[in-house]
C-alpha cells in the first residue's frame, strides 16, 4: 500500500468542514523556557520503506511518546514510516487533518468529542495519554501558591484559575474537583495563558490557582507551589486524556494501515509500561527535556487502545457543563 492523498473534491469538502472549527482552535503554542529543556520538539522521521503517515501530536511528552516508538522501531516493524511533527495540540490539529495536510492528529478527547458532535468526519483510532490511578502520580496538578489560604476545593469559590486553553479538558476536570464542594465552573473564572508562564503567574498572585501538566507541574512545585488536587485522577482514575484521530474516509479506505498505526502505538505503550526508566532516559535526547526533570516528573500512562469508560465519563461532564449537546455515538466515533 502507499499513502494516498485526498482528491481535489475531498479537499474542498474538508476545507469547508475545517472552517466550522474556527471556534475550537487552541491558540497557545509550546515555547522554549528556562527550565533546561525545549518542549517545542522537532520533526521526527520513522525512515524505512513502509507506508508514510504524517502525524501531528502535542509538543512535549505526548510527541516524545511517538518519537520513542519511532526510535525503537515499533512503527517500522508494522510497516509504517511515521513522520511526527509537534503541535500545540487541542483542536488546532483538526483542520489540518480534514484538509489532508496530515494523516493523523494527536488531540484530546474533549476536542475530538466536540468536533464529532458537530458531525466532523473523524474517528478515534488509538489512545494517546492517560493518567495514573492515584492523584499523587497524576501528570496534571491543580496548584496554588505556597502561602495561599486555599486548602480545599471549597475555597476555590470566586477564584481565578489559570488554564492553557478554554472550553477543553480543563473545564471537564476542574468541574469534577469543584463538584465535590458543591461548586460548578460558574463559581470560578478561567484565565487562559501558556503553560510555561503559569508557575510565575500563580506565584505572583496574578491568578489564584492553575492547572499545570508535566513538566510544568514539577517545575511549579519545586518553586513552592502547593498541589491541591490531581484533577485528571479526581475525575476518574486512569482517565484517558489524549486520542489519535483520522478521517472517516481514511479509516474506511485503509483499514490495514489504521491497524498498523494502532499496533505501533500499542507496542510503544507496552514498552514504556514494562520499562518506564528507559523512556525517561530517552527523553533528554528526543525532547531536549532536562535529565533531572525527566527523572522525577510524573509520566502519563499509555495504553494504546481507546478506553470507552473514559470517553463516556468525559462526554457526560461535557453535556453537564454545556460543552456539547450531542449524544455520544461511540460505535461510529471510535474505530476499534
Amino acid at each position: 500500500m502507499s499513502a494516498r492523498r485526498p482528491t481535489a473534491r475531498r479537499r474542498r469538502r474538508a476545507g469547508a468542514l475545517a472552517g466550522g472549527l474556527a471556534g475550537l482552535m487552541v491558540l497557545t503554542t509550546a515555547a522554549c523556557t528556562d527550565y533546561g529543556g525545549d518542549l517545542s520538539g522537532a520533526n521526527i522521521s520513522g525512515g524505512g520503506d513502509g507506508d508514510t503517515l504524517v502525524v501531528s501530536e502535542t509538543a512535549g511528552v505526548p510527541s516524545s511518546f511517538l518519537a520513542y516508538g519511532v526510535r525503537e522501531g515499533y512503527f517500522a516493524d508494522e510497516g509504517v514510516d511515521l513522520q511526527v511533527s509537534p503541535s500545540s495540540g487541542g483542536a488546532s490539529v483538526i483542520p489540518a487533518l480534514l484538509s489532508g495536510d496530515i494523516d493523523v492528529a494527536g488531540s484530546n478527547v474533549v476536542s475530538a468529542l466536540i468536533a464529532m458532535g458537530r458531525r466532523m468526519p473523524i474517528q478515534m483510532v488509538a489512545a494517546g495519554t492517560s493518567t495514573d490511578e492515584t492523584e499523587e502520580r497524576d501528570f496534571a496538578q491543580l496548584v496554588v501558591p505556597e502561602g495561599s489560604p486555599i486548602t480545599s476545593p471549597e475555597d476555590l469559590d470566586g477564584t481565578r484559575i489559570a488554564v492553557n486553553s478554554l472550553q477543553n479538558i480543563n473545564d471537564v476536570v476542574v468541574n469534577s474537583v469543584l463538584g465535590e464542594a458543591g461548586l460548578t465552573n460558574d463559581d470560578v473564572r478561567f484565565v487562559e495563558m501558556p503553560l510555561p508562564d503559569m508557575p510565575a503567574a500563580i506565584s505572583r498572585g496574578d491568578v489564584d490557582a492553575g492547572v499545570l501538566i508535566e513538566p510544568f507541574a514539577t517545575i511549579g512545585i519545586s518553586q513552592g507551589l502547593r498541589p491541591l488536587a490531581g484533577p485528571y485522577v479526581h475525575t476518574r482514575p486512569g482517565l484517558q486524556i489524549g486520542t489519535f484521530l483520522m478521517t472517516s474516509d481514511r479509516v474506511a479506505e485503509d483499514p490495514e494501515l489504521v491497524a498498523a498505526f494502532r499496533a505501533g502505538v500499542e507496542r510503544t505503550a507496552e514498552s514504556i509500561a514494562e520499562d518506564p526508566d528507559a523512556f525517561r532516559e530517552a527523553l533528554p535526547d528526543i525532547s531536549e527535556l532536562a535529565p533531572e526533570l525527566a527523572g522525577r516528573m510524573n509520566l502519563p500512562v499509555w495504553r494504546g487502545t481507546t478506553d470507552r469508560e473514559s470517553v463516556e465519563t468525559i462526554h457526560g461532564v461535557m453535556r453537564e457543563i454545556g460543552l456539547t449537546e450531542a449524544d455520544l455515538d461511540y460505535e461510529s466515533w471510535a474505530a476499534d
